[in-house]
């Protein structure tokens, strides 16, 4: 289920209003054999001219081993199937402690290293690109499970797919969508302190003092990450927004769901100099007043002197929007919900000008960060990592990101550009493309007959379970895989 593609179109759009997803195909098929030849990994740095991106870490030696070489080993892992360092130390001569030092090395700036990519993927996949195609700024948090509570700075946080407490970190990210493919740009991860003063971090307190500890001078990028994890994730993500802007990313929205849809995001977002962008997100604070018709009132006041609803045919949503303002600025509020008897929906935008269906166009490009995190877990191992050292996390977590460029970069050009003017110019993969059309409209149908049936149920929480549910995933995929093969084979 690797790198789904997602078409931003009047026309095509992944969501569940939408029945013409491009190439579902894509979601039976990983790594072609090609891609995890043994040099794969080699060319692909190459192409991104990784040995003299940064002339310091490459006289970096450990041991005799240059930076690059080290770097290159450990991204190459997962395609040559090596799960830890210590069985990759059994292929090459460099042994265990040569890797370890580098990914427990609290002078280099991990951060740095990935904005040297994602800064080199933006000029390659893009320098021929037109304008046209929306690009957004995506932010989210996911859990990072492990499996001991002596690894430095992990605590207990709450995972709302299993409903319960693990023992973990909080994984904000933040990526960029540049119209055709998604890819990662900053990250930071976060412990929850939790409000038991007798279990901090959801910690006893004699397992607290026995958690890996380590000094690192002030002067160290490290000791930055380090501390970074006990500051809130709406703060982190203010702080990655700017450097997003200071590296010369361009984007026109910001994306994020309602945990961070806050006013601080709203200023920083019409502070942005330079270029034109604004932002879209999920709403859930009932408590903020707007001004409305020169009252002040909550969104829920707003929304019931409306009247009745407007209904959109295309997306089979009913809807209300209005202008309001918050402290002087200009929003825009929507609300929707799906049927007569569903809940209803607030979407917050700075984008006064914006229509009900653009708005749900762009702002279902949020999805490809869910994307990331699925296939990052499930085909890269992202989060996997159990060393004690949280340089060592940090570490990892960036060589995953890179791995995730590098297939992203090479999944377009193999797939697509490298070949001219897409798939659509070969009829039998029209053919193909069509009939995939038809598969994932079914299963859409299926998804809105079930929710329909089940009155209270969700569209959207339902799809997200079915997506998120691996063994459910497989299944599916499996079934359309032999739905294709069928139709191949007539």
């Amino acid at each position: 289920m690797i790198f789904i593609k997602l078409a931003v179109s009047s026309k095509t759009t992944f969501m569940l209003q939408y029945k013409d997803i491009n190439k579902l195909s894509e979601l039976k098929n990983g790594f072609t054999h090609s891609w995890v030849e043994p040099d794969f990994i080699f060319r692909s740095l190459k192409c991104f001219s990784f040995s003299g991106m940064n002339k310091e870490l490459s006289l970096l030696k450990t041991k005799g081993y240059g930076f690059d070489w080290i770097m290159s080993m450990l991204i190459t892992m997962p395609f040559i199937g090596v799960k830890t360092v210590n069985g990759l130390s059994t292929l090459v001569q460099a042994r265990k402690d040569v890797f370890y030092r580098i990914k427990n090395n609290s002078s280099i700036s991990w951060r740095y290293i990935l904005w040297l990519f994602a800064v080199k993927f933006n000029k390659i996949a893009n320098q021929e690109y037109d304008n046209e195609r929306v690009k957004c700024l995506i932010f989210d948090d996911s859990t990072l499970q492990k499996t001991g509570k002596l690894i430095e700075k992990a605590s207990y946080i709450w995972d709302h797919v299993q409903h319960k407490c693990v023992i973990g970190f909080k994984f904000l990210l933040m990526g960029y969508w540049d119209g055709t493919s998604f890819i990662p740009l900053d990250f930071s991860l976060h412990r929850e302190e939790g409000q038991n003063k007798e279990k901090p971090y959801g910690l006893r307190k004699k397992d607290l003092k026995k958690q890996y500890k380590k000094k690192r001078s002030s002067a160290t990028h490290a000791y930055d990450r380090a501390k970074e994890a006990d500051d809130s994730k709406i703060v982190s993500m203010l702080k990655m927004l700017k450097r997003a802007v200071a590296h010369g990313f361009r984007f026109d929205y910001v994306l994020v769901d309602s945990w961070f849809t806050c006013e601080a995001l709203v200023d920083a977002v019409l502070g942005i100099k330079n270029q034109v962008t604004h932002l879209i997100g999920m709403y859930k604070n009932g408590k903020t007043f707007f001004t409305f018709r020169d009252k002040q009132q909550t969104y829920s006041q707003i929304r019931n002197c409306q009247g009745t609803p407007k209904r959109c045919r295309k997306l089979k949503l009913y809807y209300h929007q209005a202008k309001v303002k918050l402290k002087g600025k200009d929003l825009q509020l929507f609300f929707s919900k799906q049927g007569k008897n569903g809940k209803w929906k607030v979407i917050l935008t700075t984008d006064t000008t914006i229509s009900f269906i653009r708005l749900i166009e762009i702002y279902q490009i949020r999805w490809t960060i869910e994307v990331f995190f699925k296939e990052s877990k499930q085909l890269l191992a992202l989060g996997k990592c159990q060393s004690n050292d949280f340089d060592a996390q940090i570490a990892d977590l960036t060589i995953t990101m890179i791995q995730y460029m590098l297939l992203t970069i090479r999944y377009r050009y193999d797939t697509y550009e490298s070949k001219g003017a897409l798939f659509d110019q070969v009829k039998e993969q029209i053919i193909q493309q069509r009939l995939n059309e038809r598969l994932w409209g079914l299963f859409v149908e299926l998804v809105q007959l079930l929710a329909n049936l089940f009155d209270g149920i969700d569209e959207m929480e339902l799809f997200e379970k079915i997506v998120t549910d691996e063994l459910t995933m497989r299944k599916l995929t499996k079934m359309f895989q032999l739905i294709n093969e069928s139709y191949e084979a007539a």
